[in-house]
C-alpha cells in the first residue's frame, strides 16, 4: 500500500516543499544550474539530521528538510533587498508548518476518542489486554488492526513518499533546468489554452500585483513570446526552457498575491480568477516524470515487502 499511495497521491506534497523557494533560486535566470542552493539545503540537513542523532535527540528529516527550504529563502530574498513579506512565501511556509504541527495532534485527539468509543460500546475486559501466549486475538479485531495499519501504509505513500519524489524535483530541475524545467508532456489541449492565460494574467497583475508586478508583467509578455506558436512544449527550444519556466513561476507568483488579495483591492470575482489561472499555469512547470514516480514506488514497494 506504500506504492499505491505514492502512485496515486499526486503531487500536491512534494510541490508543497518545492513552492518554498522563491521561483529565481531554484531556476536562475541565466539557466546556470542551482548548485549553491542544492548544496546549501542538502548539507544544513545532513549536519543537522546526523548531529541530532549522535546527541541521541529526536528529529524528523522532514522537519529539517523544511528548515533549510526556509533559510534558502530568506537568504536569497535578503541577497535581494527584498521586504520578507514579499520575497518569502509564507502563506505557502505556513500551511507546510500548520499540517505539521496540526497532524500528530489530531491523530492524538482521534485515537483517544476512538478508544474510548470502543471501550464503551465493548465491554470484554480481554480486549484491553495482551493476548496469552501465542493466542491470536478475536477474528474481527485482526481485521480491524489490518483495515487500519493498510490506510496507515497507504498514507505513508502518499506524504513520506510524496516528500522523496519533491527532493528528486529540486534536484533534478537544479540540476538540469534546460531538461526538466518545462512538463513537455502537458497535453496539446492545455498548451494551447496558455497563451490566452498568460494574457488573462496580465490585467490582474498590473491591478492588483506586488511591488514586483513589473516583473510579473515582463514576465507574461516574455512567456507569450516564447510560447508563440507552439503547439506543443517539447517544441520549445532547450535554451530558452529555462527563462519559460522562470516567466512562468514569476506570473504564478504574482497571481497569488492578487488571489490572496495581498494589496487589499481585488474583488471576489478578481481573487476566483487568478486562483483558476495559478492552477492552470501551475501544469506548465510542476510535473513529475514516469520515472520519478515509478521510482520512488517501486523504493515504497521494498518497504511494503520488508514489513
Amino acid at each position: 500500500m506504500n506504492f499505491m499511495g505514492v502512485m496515486v497521491g499526486g503531487t500536491a506534497v512534494a510541490y508543497a516543499l518545492v513552492e518554498i523557494l522563491p521561483p529565481e533560486v531554484l531556476t536562475p535566470p541565466n539557466g546556470d544550474p542551482a548548485i549553491g542552493m542544492l548544496a546549501a539545503l542538502f548539507i544544513t540537513s545532513l549536519l543537522w539530521n546526523v548531529g541530532t542523532w549522535a546527541l541521541g535527540i529526536p528529529n524528523s528529516s522532514s522537519h529539517a528538510l523544511i528548515g533549510s527550504l526556509v533559510r534558502v529563502s530568506i537568504a536569497s530574498t535578503l541577497r535581494q533587498s527584498r521586504p520578507l513579506h514579499e520575497g518569502v512565501d509564507w502563506s505557502q511556509i505556513l500551511k507546510v508548518l500548520e499540517a505539521l504541527l496540526v497532524s500528530p495532534v489530531l491523530g492524538f485527539a482521534l485515537a483517544w476518542l476512538l478508544f474510548r468509543l470502543v471501550r464503551l460500546l465493548f465491554k470484554d475486559q480481554h480486549l484491553y489486554e495482551p493476548p496469552e501466549g501465542d493466542t491470536p486475538p478475536v477474528w474481527w479485531m485482526r481485521a480491524i488492526l489490518i483495515g487500519t495499519c493498510t490506510g496507515v501504509s497507504f498514507s505513508h505513500g502518499s506524504n513520506d513518499g510524496q516528500k522523496s519524489i519533491g527532493l528528486i524535483m529540486l534536484t533534478v530541475i537544479g540540476l538540469a533546468p534546460f531538461t526538466f524545467a518545462i512538463n513537455e508532456d502537458l497535453a496539446p489541449g492545455k498548451v494551447a489554452g496558455i497563451l490566452p492565460q498568460f494574457a488573462s494574467a496580465t490585467s490582474l497583475i498590473a491591478k492588483d500585483g506586488s511591488s514586483k508586478k513589473a516583473e510579473g508583467l515582463n514576465a507574461a509578455t516574455d512567456a507569450m513570446v516564447l510560447m508563440k506558436g507552439a503547439t506543443r512544449l517539447s517544441a520549445v527550444p532547450h535554451d530558452k526552457r529555462v527563462r519559460l519556466r522562470a516567466d512562468t513561476n514569476r506570473v504564478i507568483a504574482e497571481l497569488k498575491t492578487v488571489g490572496e488579495n495581498k494589496a487589499g483591492n481585488a474583488s471576489k470575482t478578481e481573487q476566483a480568477t487568478a486562483k483558476a489561472l495559478q492552477k492552470d499555469l501551475t501544469g506548465l512547470v510542476n510535473y513529475v516524470p514516469w520515472w520519478v514516480s515509478d521510482g520512488i514506488g517501486a523504493a515504497n514497494l521494498q518497504i511494503d515487502s520488508a514489513v
